[in-house]
This record gives structure tokens, sequence and C-alpha cells, in this order.
């Protein structure tokens, strides 16, 4: 034999010695391994591994859900998840409904379909009030998750070739069920939905897109405000590896799983006693059960497309207005106290001043003058009449208004001390 056919004999000696040890080892914590008698424990044990992960089990319908808050609410959604889901082995009918409703673009999307070693269904609630991404990547809406505002009661039955596989129900913004184990053709499986819709005008603005997509009166039915949908076929266009021989691989690949899965807990009839067994035995398999359901590497994948969109709906923060200067008042207009401006109204500078509030005018000092002689002569006692005091020459006095007086002043005094006289002649007009 040469050195070459003895190194190789010796590496499978090895191989060979390992795997009996893994087999052993198996056998060994096979025959120790005791389920847990409470299944409320292991229940809550379960949930607890798969909290992160963002789901839960019921023990009651035998099916896995997503929870209100899981992580997965901040991703959003746009087409590219669905285009990119056979990568994760998740091959499905989607069937995304877009309508225009209070402001916003709306999305409602049913899903049904195998995702990895398990069987399921969706139906999802979105929305966006930002303009499209326009990237060399991607080009197309990025929608938001529903707030809790938006959640809607909804609830669907998954069915095999007529076989229930589960029920859902509740107000959700993500309603989904997983059905461990279970394989499953997209093509076998069909869905009734049921959707309550708040207003009669939200639910035209749903079934108006329904109807677009080209569901006839037989695929859906209304009662109220509430619209069921029969989906069997999708009416939407399908991700491009719908059909494909990548699809039929990943295909080939979960039916593969889902049969060394039951085959491993054969011994076992229910969920929680199986991925007991599983995690005592094989913890790095128990691992890969809990996250082959949009587990967090799905999401990183699309690292670059989650940074564009919060790029792209971050808004700048808001500038607050420049304060209104205040307008200088007219030289002299003011001489005994400052003028204070006005406050400004909110928004009304800095594209306009505000204008100052005008000066209240000071009272004119009394007028002085001298006394001077009056002129000689009486004033027509018809023409005249008493204004003010005077004490200065009736000509030249400031609150004389006419000159029509052509005599002096009233009396017989030699000096001006007495009434002036503001005369109007005939052909004065006025004061």
């Amino acid at each position: 034999m040469t050195t070459t056919g003895i190194i190789l004999a010796s590496i499978a000696a090895v191989l060979l010695v390992g795997l009996l040890i893994f087999f052993l080892v198996l056998k060994i914590r096979a025959r120790r391994f005791r389920p847990t008698a409470d299944p409320a424990a292991k229940q809550e044990a379960l949930n607890r591994d798969i909290r992160d992960a963002g789901f839960a089990y019921d023990r009651k319908g035998d099916v896995f859900y997503s929870l209100m808050d899981c992580w997965q609410r901040e991703m959003g959604y746009c087409r590219l998840y669905d285009e990119g889901s056979s990568l994760f082995n998740m091959v499905m009918h989607c069937e995304p409904v877009c309508f225009t409703y209070a402001g916003k673009r709306w999305m409602i999307e049913l899903w049904k379909g195998q995702y990895g070693i398990t069987t399921g269904a969706e139906v999802g609630i979105y929305n966006t009030d930002q303009e499209d991404i326009r990237t060399e990547r991607f080009t197309g809406p990025f929608y938001s998750c529903a707030r809790d505002s938006e959640r809607l009661p909804m609830s669907f039955v998954l069915r095999k070739n007529g076989r229930v596989l589960m029920k859902r129900k509740g107000l959700h913004w993500w309603l989904t069920g997983f059905r461990l184990g279970e394989f499953s053709a997209p093509d076998s499986l069909s869905m009734d939905v049921r959707i309550r819709f708040p207003n009669r005008e939200m639910r035209d603005a749903f079934l108006n897109a329904l109807q677009e997509l080209g569901y006839e009166k037989r695929e859906y039915a209304v009662r109220g405000s509430t619209v069921l949908i029969h989906y069997t076929v999708p009416h939407s266009k399908q991700p491009l590896s719908h059909g494909s021989l990548q699809e039929a691989a990943v295909q080939k690949v979960n039916q593969s799983n889902c049969g060394l899965y039951r085959q491993a807990t054969g011994k076992y009839r229910n969920t929680l006693d199986k991925l007991e067994y599983i995690k005592a035995l094989v913890p790095e398999l128990y691992e890969f059960c809990m996250h082959s359901l949009y587990a967090k590497a799905f999401y990183e994948s699309f690292g670059w497309l989650l940074d564009l969109i919060h790029d792209h709906n971050r808004r700048p923060e808001p500038v607050p207005p420049a304060p209104c200067p205040p307008k200088p008042c007219r030289p002299g207009a003011c001489p005994s106290r400052p003028c204070r401006p006005r406050p400004c109204r909110p928004g009304a500078c800095p594209s306009r001043p505000c204008p100052p509030k005008p000066c209240r005018p000071v009272p004119c000092p009394p007028v002085s003058c001298s006394p001077k002689p009056c002129p000689p002569g009486p004033c027509p006692p018809s023409s005249c009449r008493p204004n003010r005091l005077c004490c200065g020459n009736c000509e030249e006095c400031p609150y004389r208004r006419s000159s029509g007086c052509e005599g002096g002043c009233r009396g017989a005094h030699d000096s001006c001390q007495h009434m002036s006289l503001s005369c109007r002649s005939p052909e004065t007009e006025r004061w």
C-alpha cells in the first residue's frame, strides 16, 4: 500500500470512529432523556428560548406565531424581501394589495407557503407617506409596519389539500402561524382571510385594489365593514425565483429537513416533547429549528437598503425663527420718551419687519409774545369774536386765522392785554 493510501485509510478510520462515538453519545443521551411532565412549564421554557427570535408557541393550536412588538416590526417591508426570500429557504405565494387611504399609501399582503422546516401563512399591514426610493439597486416604495392605532382585527384559516392546518385571529399588524415539521407546496395551500376595516371608506379602497388585481366575486365577500378573501392562486406578479430551478432545489432541501426532523423525533407525539428531546441530544439542531423563521440574517442581508431608507426618511431638525428686529422711531417723533416696539407675531418675521407702536405726540409749549401796542381803530363787532388771550400785536398773534380786521382791539386800553380778535371777513372762506 502506498503512503497516500495509508493516509486516506487513517483519515477514514478516524472519521468512522468519530461517527461511532457520536451515535453512542446520542444513544446514551436518548436513554437517559425523560420529557418534563408539566406542559405549561415546557411551553414557558420554549417561549423564553424563542422570544429573542420574535416568536412564541401556542400548544393548544400547535403553532408558532409572531409577537406584537417583535424586532421585525422595525424592519418595515419592501418588494426586495419577497424577491430574496428563496435565498433563506422560504418558498411562498405573495399577494400584495396596494391602495391609498387617509393621505397614505397602504399595503395589506397575504403569504402562504413553506418557511424552512415549517408550513405557514401571514397577513401583514403596512403604509407609508414617503416618496419612492430611487437608487441603482432598488426603486419603489418602502413601507413602515402599521402602528398600534392602525392595527386591524384579522383572522385566517390555513388549509392543505382541504385539511385544516391552523386557525389564527387577533388585533394585529402581522398575523402569522407556522407548523413545525410540516412540508407543503404553496399550490396545495389555501387561505380564508377575514379583515375588518374601521370604516367603509377604507374598506372600499381595499376592495377596489382587490378587484384591480383580478379577484372575482366568487373569491371574496363583503359583510358590512368586513372583507372575506378566499386566497388560493395569487393574482399579483410573483418573485422572479418563482417556478425556477433554484426554488425547486430549495424545496428539496426543505422537504429533506422536515423528514429528518420527523424521523429524529418520531417516538414523541407533541411538539414540546420533540423540541425538548432535540435540545437534550443535539443542541445545534435545536438552535437551527428556533432560528428558521425570519432570522436576523435575512434582514442583515438588506442592511444597505435599511441604511438607505433611514437616511431617506430622516428629516432635518426645525430651525427656530430669528428674532424680529425693532423698527427705529423716526427722528423727532418722540423727544420725551423712547419708542417701545410691539412684540412680533409668530411667523411674522424675518420676512417682514414688525411695525413699532406709534408714539403719543408731545403737547406744544405755550407761545410767548412780547406786549406791543395794538393798532388804532375799533374792530368791527359783526365780524370779530373773542378767541384767546393775546399779549402781543394782533397782526402777529399766532392764533389769528384771518386778516380781515381793519381796526384795533376792543377797549380803550393802550396795551394789547385783553382778548384778541380772530376776525373773519365776508371774503374769507374758513377760520
